[in-house]
């Protein structure tokens, strides 16, 4: 738990890096914490704190049948560009574009993808982490359960997976679609934003699929206990 609190503390911080993190811990607040493991046993440590980290960030937000859900995906790059082709030794990552394909103006990347949902209250309710060549409706379907009263905003690469996208400007049958559910979507490109701008979250260069997991869990978390207690 005290590992825990402090690797949360320095992402609420703004710590980009957690080794440079927990050193500062160590030499400043000695006193308090007079035990610290060796960076070494701290790192594996945050990557066994995974599924805790998980588990807190989900249990944050309150669901609630009356609340508008917003439904995305984000590119968690490992390289961009011409560098994709070359042969990687992270079996489990994929080439693919920013977005559902078609829909995007971002380059192809290789990596994963972060796909969210979130609340009115900016609070990520559910996500998952895929290769980069996952689409985005079949992860929309696997997010969010079947038979549900809610209502989930997506954009137009959401389309036939039980979504509120923009229609198609050919599409035979269009949904209905309000200028202000284009603005209620955009808030989830805001929660991205922050992950990237105060949470740091694919800044470090991480070497493992169960490290970038571990990496997005805590970030995540950290977001939703900032909005939990007021701090954004």
């Amino acid at each position: 738990m005290e590992l825990m609190t402090i690797g949360l503390v320095g992402d609420l911080l703004g710590a980009a890096s957690q080794q440079k993190w927990v050193a500062q811990v160590r030499f400043t607040y000695r006193a308090p914490f007079p035990c610290l493991p060796d960076r070494t046993r701290y790192l594996r440590i945050q990557l066994n704190l995974e599924g805790i980290y998980a588990d807190l960030a989900l249990r944050l937000p309150h669901p609630d049948d009356d609340t508008v859900y917003v439904i995305d995906s984000k590119p968690l790059p490992i390289c961009a560009g011409a560098r994709y082709r070359r042969p990687r030794a992270m079996s489990e990552a994929a080439s693919g574009r920013g977005g559902h394909a078609g829909y995007s103006k971002k380059g192809r990347f290789y990596g994963f993808k972060l796909h969210g949902v979130i609340d009115d209250h900016a609070m990520i309710v559910r996500f998952a982490i895929t290769p980069a060549n996952v689409s985005d409706p079949p992860m929309a379907r696997a997010l969010l359960n079947e038979g549900e009263a809610i209502i989930v905003i997506g954009d137009r690469g959401y389309q036939g997976c039980g979504v509120y996208a923009q229609p198609k400007c050919n599409s035979l049958q269009p949904r209905l679609w309000w200028g202000a559910m284009r603005w209620v979507r955009k808030t989830i490109e805001t929660v991205f934003s922050r992950l990237d701008r105060s949470f740091h979250l694919m800044s470090p260069q991480l070497n493992s699929f169960r490290s970038i997991r571990a990496h997005v869990c805590r970030k995540i978390a950290a977001h939703n206990l900032a909005l939990f207690f007021g701090g954004l």
